[in-house]
């Protein structure tokens, strides 16, 4: 029951918090960055026998934890920049419903 509750949203700081958001993907995506082509500088760092392939290949190996690592990686950037846009959608919108510009 809201009946005479109003909801009061700066979308000026909505929007302020949405750039924020922004940077945060951004960072992340440099981080990823530097991580993938470390990863991939070392190329197979452990050697072809028993106990290096033990350790890198399998569901639990380096190999497979460090592609669930990247693609988690990856995913949080896109996430950041898929909320920094909901952020921006729902202030214009807010802005809209009350007869503002953006």
């Amino acid at each position: 029951m809201t009946g005479d509750r109003q909801i009061r949203v700066d979308t000026a700081r909505l929007r302020q918090s949405a750039d924020q958001m922004d940077e945060v993907g951004d960072k992340a995506k440099d981080i990823i960055t530097t991580l993938k082509n470390a990863i991939n500088a070392r190329d197979y760092p452990w050697g072809h026998d028993d106990y290096g392939n033990k350790f890198v290949k399998g569901d639990k190996g380096y190999g497979k934890s460090a592609e669930n690592l990247l693609t988690g990686g990856d995913n949080m950037v896109d996430s950041a920049g898929k909320f920094s846009k909901g952020m921006r959608d729902a202030a214009d919108k807010m802005d809209n419903m009350d007869g503002r510009q953006s």
